[in-house]
């Protein structure tokens, strides 16, 4: 199967960066490595772009959930694009 170029949109990029930030106040290592794994929840949709379950807020998007933070993504003709990470609880008036 071919890859797909996975694309970070500046929301999400300071979305993830908000987190590190967040978690680095009480314990900066810890920090480093969630946002880590934040970043690389996505690198299997290089191949399977179409895994992500469907959100609620908008059947045309993807997500996936790592620990409770939710990367919400679609998937266009470029790629895919990360549009956003939600925070436990956090529901987005629009994402797109």
């Amino acid at each position: 199967m071919a890859k797909v170029k996975v694309y970070w949109s500046k929301t999400a990029l300071k979305g993830v960066e908000a987190i590190g930030d967040y978690i680095a106040k009480a314990d900066p290592e810890r920090a480093i490595e969630f946002v880590r794994r934040l970043l690389d929840s996505t690198s299997h949709l290089e191949t399977f772009p179409m895994s992500g379950s469907l959100c609620r807020e908008d059947r045309s998007c993807r997500h996936v959930v790592v620990t409770s933070y939710r990367v919400i993504y679609e998937v266009t003709d470029r790629g895919v694009q990360i549009l956003i990470v939600l925070k436990p609880g956090q529901s987005p008036i629009r994402f797109k």
